[in-house]
């Protein structure tokens, strides 16, 4: 029996995950100062995958039939979990408030109808333009004067929070293109597993593989 066949499931899966989507910035704010973006983030993954696994079975969900849909399943999760989640932790961690890269990446849905013409072919209005233009003179004009200023906010920062917004635009065009018959639980299962690996490999590279276990990041692991 596969997630796909429970309605009510379905329905209520989509309200979870904007709730969560929409304040994880607050909770990546609170676990940052307990362990380096990257190392949190593949902390969390592996949770979310030994909690989802024996769901997954329980419910006898679907996995992908062949090794080129694990593969698109996976690069979807490479950039949708792994790159937009690791570009967002990294420039809060950087000093760029939560609620500015929640403004850069609440770019997101408008970007991604401004561009879908070029990539599905599909028709994009002068309105969807002009709501892209919009969007982008909106975040200047809040970024822009803040530069430099002294409170914590820098080009680099910024540049993070761009590429995060980019890998969310691309993660959602290529799983529209290429993952349309997913498996909801099976699916998410496989995207994690690639997003650890993006995450772990980048963790090994830069980051101190250490875990400050407090209260606070136990509670801001949890709330994500």
């Amino acid at each position: 029996m596969s997630a796909t066949s429970h309605p009510a499931f379905a329905r209520f899966m989509p309200f979870v995950f904007v709730f969560l989507w929409s304040t994880g910035f607050v909770g990546a704010k609170f676990g940052l100062p307990y362990a380096d973006p990257f190392v949190f983030l593949f902390v969390r993954f592996v949770i979310v995958l030994v909690l989802m696994v024996p769901v997954v079975i329980l419910m006898g969900a679907k996995w992908p039939k062949t090794w080129r849909e694990a593969v698109h399943i996976g690069t979807t999760g490479a950039l949708v979990h792994g790159l937009y989640l690791g570009g967002v932790f990294w420039a809060i961690d950087t000093g760029l408030p939560a609620g500015l890269a929640a403004l850069i990446v609440g770019l997101q849905p408008v970007v991604t109808a401004s561009v879908v013409g070029a990539i599905l072919g599909e028709r994009v209005s002068l309105r969807q333009w002009g709501g892209l233009v919009l969007g982008l003179v909106g975040v200047a004009l809040v970024l822009v004067p803040k530069i430099g200023d002294g409170v914590g906010i820098t080009a680099f920062g910024i540049g993070l929070a761009v590429v995060a917004l980019l890998a969310m635009t691309a993660g959602t065009l290529y799983q529209k293109r290429f993952c349309t018959g997913m498996d909801l639980l099976s699916g998410t299962v496989v995207q994690y597993v690639a997003a650890s690996l993006v995450v772990g490999v980048i963790a090994l590279i830069k980051e101190p593989l250490t875990v400050e276990w407090s209260m606070d990041f136990i509670l801001a692991m949890a709330w994500l």
